[in-house]
């Protein structure tokens, strides 16, 4: 016979193996979130005659449309800009992902990442 205790025992492993799988999937994919949508706006703005960027403002809003299509949906998704020169092709960007664990608390990751864009 099966003791609560075991049971008990069980389901807090599982709890615990979930919610570390959940933070390094989150972390992970906020991380290539960050770099592909850095990496695809200086490319535009950088290599292709800057596909219509003209301003700070445009590039900033490229970059979050970017960002936003590699983010999941459950994630409330918080960006600061540390630095961005479109001229330089340099760029300082902080992103922080909230979300919600399986025991419903709050997790919060951040990722920082800079950029200097070399082609050209």
């Amino acid at each position: 016979m099966i003791s609560v205790i075991g049971i008990s025992s069980i389901l807090l492993t599982v709890m615990i193996h979930i919610t570390i799988n959940e933070e390094s999937l989150r972390k992970a994919e906020l991380e290539d979130a960050l770099a592909v949508a850095m990496d695809q706006t200086m490319t535009e703005v950088m290599e292709q005659g800057s596909y219509g960027i003209g301003s700070r403002n445009e590039l900033v809003a490229a970059f979050l449309q970017a960002m936003i299509q590699k983010v999941d949906k459950n994630t409330d998704l918080t960006v600061l800009i540390h630095k961005l020169d479109k001229n330089k092709g340099t760029m300082d960007i902080e992103a922080v992902g909230e979300y919600l664990l399986p025991n419903r608390k709050k997790k919060r990751i951040s990722i920082r990442r800079q950029v200097v864009f070399a082609g050209r």
